[in-house]
């Protein structure tokens, strides 16, 4: 199985405080490392919990909001810095080009490597990323500025087949590929059903990023039956008026989701700047939905074998 890795680099909103840094994540893939949002001091944190440079791929961002981008013009000034010479790509909503240009042009920062910025309408659902075993999707959250959330989803391209049946069906190398295909093999007198001579594929596992958003049911047309969520929780239940006007989540809130979409998992985090500890917030959603874990910087945590 696959590398399927988060490590948390953030957890707190708004600004820097007890300890936690604001939003950014790294998920590797299969030694594939992407950034999500980019805290400030991006570059200690990814320095700290040893994220390789070197096998970053591309950055995603959420929203145009300080808390998830003022780590952006330092983290690349530090790639720089370090002789990076492979191309990074920036994923992002409209605004996001001319946000990082700004800051290199105004710095007289040159970069050494090639740097690509795919700018995308957070309104709508978008492909951003697509190999043969990974796909990265965006999808509209509901925040006071625009702002998308993004879906990780593993791809499983083939089959696998079953080493014994090569000989029992005596199956040529064409007919081994077309099993593997997912279809049957076609004979002149028979017909093998593929699914006798392969071995099932596994639940192909996800992660959604759901980064600034308030309550809205309509993300289950776009992550239901996700394994894994983390989504904001900004407030424990006391301050749900207040979270209905920044357009932010309560910890019961994101638990409701979690159970409506029919997640595996929830993760936590982005934690109001007006809480040094969040047992509250942890013990509320838990109350909703039990398999929730705790969000903390430095929080590493491998996604499981998908039970589906």
């Amino acid at each position: 199985m696959k590398k399927f890795e988060l490590t948390i680099l953030g957890t707190n909103a708004a600004y820097p405080a007890h300890g936690r840094f604001t939003s950014a994540q790294a998920v590797n893939y299969d030694n594939t490392i992407f950034i999500v949002d980019a805290c400030e001091g991006l570059q200690i944190r990814t320095q700290q919990y040893k994220i390789s440079p070197n096998k970053v791929q591309a950055v995603f961002i959420s929203h145009l909001h300080g808390d998830h981008i003022f780590g952006l013009p330092g983290y690349l000034h530090s790639l720089n810095m370090n002789s990076r010479t492979k191309a990074l790509t920036l994923y992002g909503p409209k605004g996001l080009a001319k946000y990082v240009e700004s800051c290199l042009n105004v710095t007289q920062s040159h970069l050494q490597f090639d740097l690509s910025i795919e700018e995308f309408d957070p309104s709508i659902p978008n492909t951003l990323y697509n190999s043969e075993v990974l796909q990265i999707s965006s999808f509209p959250l509901d925040h006071r500025i625009p702002c998308m959330g993004f879906l990780f989803q593993e791809q499983i391209p083939s089959y696998n087949i079953r080493v014994e049946k090569i000989g029992e069906y005596k199956l040529t190398i064409d007919e081994i590929k077309t099993a593997k295909n997912g279809t049957n093999i076609i004979r002149d007198d028979q017909i093998i059903p593929f699914e006798e001579v392969v071995i099932p594929k596994p639940y192909p596992r996800s992660y959604a990023y759901c980064s600034d958003t308030a309550y809205n049911l309509s993300l289950y047309n776009y992550i239901n039956k996700v394994q894994v969520i983390y989504h904001e929780t900004t407030y424990t239940q006391e301050f749900a008026e207040l979270a209905y006007e920044r357009k932010h989540s309560t910890s019961v809130e994101a638990a409701t989701m979690a159970l409506n979409i029919n997640a595996q998992t929830l993760i936590t985090g982005h934690y109001s700047p007006r809480y040094k500890y969040v047992d509250d917030i942890i013990t509320e959603a838990k109350a909703i939905f039990p398999n929730t874990i705790k969000g903390y910087d430095g929080m590493i945590y491998k996604l499981p074998k998908n039970e589906g």
